[in-house]
């Protein structure tokens, strides 16, 4: 296969997935879909069962009475119904296609309007006996091989939907239907979402581990998906994102991470904290990137996180009295203990991971100044330690 070939095979591929993501979506009757089972996509509703063949092209193709589109398509399903794979009870076949059709083709007798099957099954039998293309000798014999009856109940079932949407066209469909769920800035972020979580599904169900792709668990993830968008929450992207040993070591030159080894922070709690840190700033750095209207929360974020920390600072000081370095030391290990496990401080009402918050104290630790520390002393004491040009910062 050539590179052309196999592009345009990812592409075929590609609309497939997206296809039935717009059907589990915009059909409302539908219980579940399926992809690549009986059909492309399958559609299973309460009174019908439909199998709809796609055909994707880049360019604007028609769709003829000879059309090795039309006649593969046949071919398939008149080798369902030899092989007794299908119950004809409310089976619908849609061949859904980006091409034309021209006025008096098999094609266009065969719409969801101004349909004759009787002229069409005709024009089928004529064409069958003078195409002479190899490549469909083995669609032709498949609906030779039906009977009359089989031949009639098939078309009766058939219909085209020409001039489909292309890929690209398809997606600007399931976004409009999105903009039902959040405000329309946040569009292109939502579908990003939906669309990874649906192709996981869908890989997930051609490897055998899901049995169907059910359309309330598509309508549940929007609203899921949507409800990040609200005004009293935030999207949570990275929440799940894991770090190698050799990428944290990375960041133990980092200011934060010193703030941390002044007041003897265990090894395992400064890898979580460089965790945290990673998450939080890839997490702030998208919701800025994807325009969410953020800079001012996090301006005001970072205000209260400091205000709760200076407060709780202040009381932790005012119990030392005259101590050792090794009492101040603990002192700052309490102050981090309470932003580790005890504070709450929320960015918006329902963005609860706690990662945002931690990882948000190192980023303002991590700050030029900084911003505030663990250690009580903690200004006086980074300078004994490092030199100004040797501190690794956040931009």
């Amino acid at each position: 296969m050539s590179n052309h070939q196999a592009g345009f095979a990812k592409l075929g591929y590609l609309y497939q997935i997206r296809y039935a993501l717009y059907r589990a979506i915009e059909d409302t009757e539908a219980y579940y879909v399926k992809l690549e089972a009986l059909d492309d996509v399958e559609v299973k509703k309460k009174d019908e069962h439909e199998l709809f063949q796609l055909k994707h092209h880049i360019n604007k193709d028609n769709l003829n009475d000879k059309s090795v589109d039309l006649w593969k398509t046949i071919g398939i399903w008149a080798e369902q119904i030899l092989k007794g794979n299908v119950s004809h009870e409310g089976l619908k076949y849609y061949l859904a296609t980006t091409s034309t059709i021209t006025e008096n083709s098999i094609a266009s007798l065969l719409t969801k309007n101004g349909r004759d099957e009787a002229e069409a099954l005709r024009m089928l039998d004529k064409a069958a006996d003078e195409i002479k293309n190899k490549k469909l000798l083995k669609s032709i014999s498949n609906y030779l091989k039906l009977s009359p009856k089989q031949k009639k109940v098939m078309c009766e079932s058939m219909i085209i939907i020409a001039n489909e949407d292309n890929s690209e066209e398809i997606v600007g469909k399931i976004k409009n239907r999105l903009e039902l769920t959040v405000q329309s800035t946040f569009i292109d972020s939502l579908y990003e979402k939906l669309e990874g979580w649906w192709f996981n599904n869908v890989i997930a169900f051609l490897l055998g581990r899901k049995d169907k792709l059910w359309r309330n668990e598509v309508v549940q993830k929007v609203l899921d998906l949507s409800y990040e968008y609200h005004p009293d929450t935030l999207p949570i992207d990275f929440e799940d994102l894991e770090m190698s040993n050799n990428e944290k070591e990375g960041f133990l030159g980092y200011q934060f991470v010193k703030q941390l080894e002044l007041v003897g922070v265990g090894t395992e709690r400064i890898h979580n904290a460089i965790l945290d840190y990673y998450r939080a700033y890839n997490q702030r750095t998208k919701w800025v990137v994807d325009d969410l209207s953020i800079d001012y929360d996090i301006s005001n974020y970072e205000r209260r996180l400091k205000d709760d920390w200076t407060r709780f600072r202040l009381s932790v000081i005012d119990e030392l009295e005259d101590a050792e370095e090794k009492e101040i030391k603990k002192a700052g290990r309490k102050i981090f203990n309470w932003v580790e496990t005890q504070a709450d401080i929320r960015i918006r009402r329902k963005v609860s991971q706690r990662f945002i918050m931690v990882g948000s104290y190192h980023i303002l630790a991590n700050k030029t100044p900084p911003s505030l520390g663990w250690h009580p002393d903690f200004v006086e004491k980074l300078k004994e330690i490092i030199e100004p040009k040797e501190i690794k910062h956040a931009k």
